[in-house]
């Protein structure tokens, strides 16, 4: 049959579309009658299973059972309607959205989206807590009630994460009486899931039991150091929740040297001490006065903590490369604990002020350095924790201070301490209730230093652990606070 080529430039008409038909029923279509299928068959065959060539493997496997299968037999499998990902347990068609949220919450950032600009974000996806979510049936229960906590789209679930916590808690309390699970590295890792549990709901208390069952784990796994090099991972997810523990209960770390030795060990591998030329370091009147007023433990440690500032600002700025966001993690957990082996938060004896020892100098820069770290510790819901206890530290630490600069007694360098005090404990530690006092006590700050511009502020706030990305927004509601609104003033 020849072929004749139609001009598609132009439009067909009805006669051209006459020919065309009339040239295809020719040669092997001579004489033919197209049939179409009634609408009926073929929704019929769309509903029925797809047969296709199993693959070599499938087929030896059958063909081992079975002595009629031939090469060319076509083996019949029904072809999967979902998203392929398999779970520790089946998962009923109406919860695959919720452990679906869970699995992308879990492997969501956890860190502080202001510091995009300055911090190598990793990949999450990637990370033992979320390959434990396929792995480990306990795992998974506790990973979907705490998902339910920490999502406002969940929020009518609640028996949905009591049904789950319920079986990770009987889950976990047949393994504990299985000597080789017992101290498992899931183990450990559920346990720690547990622990965020109960401090998403404030149940600190009863959450420091799984602490303290965690550390007599990692004792029995040959300790911290031992531990930390065959499951890094692990190990820091458990120094975190004992640092935010002892941060809320006023408690010092419960693996205390041996944590801040493994840490500082993990630390000085990424560790990178260049400064660049006139940096925010430079402030050697500042500092000098300060190395001279404070105790060397606590200076050596504010050092370190304005250093991290200063890197983070300049990274912030595009003057240096990025921060990798996991040594950076790193490096806020050895300065935390740094901070509480100088002193816990209270005394558990006498509910004393931290360290009867310090000065109120030097308890102002202590509780400014915890604060200026408890913003960078997020949980899992994105949120910094309240911590009344810190805050009633610094409160009243600040009246102490204050009462120091107002009778006379302070330096210079008092004041510039009180001023970032204030603005620092405003970003993480005090709540709208506190403004009734928090606003007149920072507007006669500023007054004592002859400041009235945020500028001028933040100029001040500059000799101290201060990140711009991270800090500045509060600091500008603050001193635009007490600038433009006259607040009676409140006794401390």
């Amino acid at each position: 049959m020849a072929f004749e080529f139609i001009d598609n430039s132009v439009a067909i008409d009805r006669v051209a579309r006459r020919r065309i038909r009339t040239h295809a029923a020719r040669g092997k279509n001579a004489n033919r009658t197209l049939a179409r299928s009634s609408k009926a068959v073929v929704l019929k065959k769309d509903n029925s299973v797809t047969p296709f060539r199993a693959p070599a493997s499938i087929r030896k496997a059958h063909r081992s059972t079975s002595d009629r299968v031939s090469d060319a037999e076509v083996v019949e499998i029904e072809r999967p309607v979902s998203d392929g990902v398999l779970f520790p347990i089946p998962v009923p068609a109406r919860s695959r959205g919720l452990v679906r949220e869970a699995l992308f919450f879990f492997s969501s950032a956890r860190y502080n989206p202001e510091l995009d600009g300055a911090l190598e974000m990793p990949d999450h996806m990637g990370s033992v807590w979320v390959r434990y979510f396929f792995l480990d049936e306990a795992y998974f229960h506790c990973s979907v009630a705490t998902t339910i906590l920490c999502s406002k789209n969940l929020v009518n679930e609640t028996t949905q994460g009591m049904y789950h916590i319920a079986r990770t808690y009987r889950i976990i309390q047949e393994r504990l009486m299985n000597a080789t699970d017992a101290t498992s590295d899931i183990t450990i890792a559920i346990l720690v899931v547990m622990s965020q549990y109960e401090r998403l709901q404030g149940q600190y208390e009863r959450g420091y039991v799984h602490i303290q069952g965690l550390r007599r784990m990692i004792e029995l796994r040959g300790g911290v150091k031992r531990f930390g090099g065959e499951c890094c991972g692990v190990i820091l997810k458990v120094l975190r929740a004992d640092l935010e523990y002892a941060l809320q209960l006023g408690s010092r770390t419960l693996f205390g040297f041996d944590g801040v030795e493994y840490l500082r060990t993990l630390r000085s591998v990424h560790s990178d001490d260049e400064t660049r030329p006139n940096s925010q370091l430079d402030n050697l009147e500042t500092d000098g006065l300060l190395q001279d007023l404070l105790r060397e433990d606590l200076w050596t440690t504010s050092k370190c903590i304005k250093s991290v500032a200063v890197k983070l600002n300049e990274a912030g700025a595009g003057q240096r490369q990025k921060l990798g966001a996991d040594e950076f993690h790193h490096t806020i957990l050895f300065l935390g604990y740094s901070l509480l082996q100088i002193s816990p938060l209270s005394d558990s004896e006498s509910d004393s002020t931290p360290a009867p020892n310090m000065s109120i100098l030097e308890k102002a820069i202590y509780l400014g350095l915890i604060a200026f770290l408890v913003s960078f510790l997020r949980g899992l819901d994105q949120r910094i924790s309240e911590n009344p206890l810190l805050s009633q530290r610094l409160r009243l630490t600040i009246k102490d201070l204050s009462l120091s600069v107002e009778t006379g007694q302070g330096s210079k360098v008092d004041k510039c301490v009180l001023l970032w005090t204030l603005f620092i404990g405003s970003v993480a530690i005090f709540k709208p209730s506190d403004d009734e006092w928090l606003v007149p006590t920072t507007r006669t700050a500023m007054q004592t230093l002859d400041l009235s511009t945020w500028e001028d502020v933040r100029r001040i706030l500059a000799t101290f652990p201060w990140v711009n990305a991270l800090h500045d927004r509060a600091g500008i509601v603050l001193c635009s606070t007490q600038k433009f609104l006259e607040i009676p003033y409140q006794s401390i």
